[in-house]
């Protein structure tokens, strides 16, 4: 039985391992080509380029969940738990992501499809909700660690073999 969750956590640290590096190579893939087709282009051809700073924006905010999704699997491998905040950050960025593509694709749609433009709105209304959500859910969290900090650092004061923070969040206490 030993054997076997042995080999089972070498495995799902090979696994971690993999997504890993599959996900920084896609970060900086996609960073690269940001560069490459946007600012190098840019630079090279300016009369010939058609700049499109919000293309630019929504590819960042992809290449920033990537590396919030990274971080979520870096944070798995070194302390063998999952934690709820990065995946709530990898939200806001996604919605926010939304919000922007979305008010810079409203203008087109207000004069041709009226249809269109109302669920657009109705859409964001749904987005500012999550974000209000997410943002106090991230809140709430950080507030919760806070004060699972304080709480040990007055242990500690009182009881001098308490564990320290690390410790308990790294799951050696």
């Amino acid at each position: 039985m030993q054997k076997l969750l042995s080999f089972w956590s070498r495995a799902e640290t090979a696994v971690y391992v993999g997504i890993g590096f599959t996900l920084l190579i896609a970060a900086l893939g996609a960073l690269l080509q940001i560069w490459w087709t946007s600012l190098v282009g840019w630079f090279v051809h300016p009369g010939q380029m058609n700049f499109d700073p919000l293309g630019i924006l929504d590819q960042l905010l992809v290449v920033s969940m990537l590396g919030e999704i990274l971080q979520m699997v870096k944070i798995s491998l070194t302390q063998r738990r999952m934690f709820s905040e990065p995946f709530l950050v990898v939200g806001l960025i996604s919605v926010v992501r939304r919000i922007i593509i979305i008010t810079a694709e409203s203008n087109q749609f207000i004069t041709q499809h009226e249809n269109r433009f109302t669920l657009f709105m109705a859409e964001l209304v749904v987005l500012g909700l999550l974000l209000v959500v997410l943002v106090f859910g991230i809140h709430k969290l950080r507030q919760q660690r806070l004060d699972e900090a304080r709480r040990l650092r007055a242990e500690q004061r009182e009881y001098p073999d308490t564990p320290h923070l690390q410790d308990v969040i790294s799951g050696q206490a």
